[in-house]
């Protein structure tokens, strides 16, 4: 075999090799889909933050952490750390509940009259941490926008 077929024939393999492996990971799309109301109380309340978590690769991702700052018409709500495992099938969406607990004294008069209303505008910034083909990506978000509320099995917090 002459050197120059050899060069070829390495080179064609070699790309062969590469050609089936993913390449660097898109970042996903991180999006609030809605808030929930758990239970209200004397003091404060519970909220599920419903987010839709959009893949747009060809290969799964893996979510190992999610932390998030949640606010309504510019008043601080909470933080939420959310490390429960999450997968997001490729090219495909995943809920991810993040369970939020607040105080009246912190969110004031405006947020209670907003929690009877058909949507809320929010500001939410936080970051995702996900691993996909051997790597960890951490992805910064910040999302503005109304999100429907809805009250499902209000009950009492002690």
């Amino acid at each position: 075999m002459t050197r120059w077929l050899r060069a070829r024939l390495l080179l064609g393999l070699g790309a062969l090799g590469c050609a089936g492996l993913p390449g660097l990971p898109e970042n996903p799309d991180i999006q609030l889909s809605r808030v929930v109301v758990r239970g209200l109380g004397v003091t404060g309340g519970n909220l599920d933050l419903v987010l839709d978590v959009r893949n747009p690769n060809q290969f799964d991702l893996r979510g190992t952490r999610l932390v998030a700052g949640f606010e309504v018409e510019d008043t601080h709500v909470g933080d939420v750390t959310y490390d429960n495992p999450y997968t997001v099938p490729r090219d495909g969406v995943t809920d991810v509940t993040l369970p939020l607990r607040f105080t009246w004294s912190g969110v004031g008069a405006a947020f209670r009259s907003l929690l009877g209303a058909g949507d809320i505008p929010y500001t939410m910034k936080g970051q995702a941490t996900l691993t996909a083909v051997g790597t960890t990506i951490n992805v910064p978000f910040t999302r503005r926008g109304r999100a429907p509320i809805s009250r499902v099995r209000v009950s009492p917090i002690p």
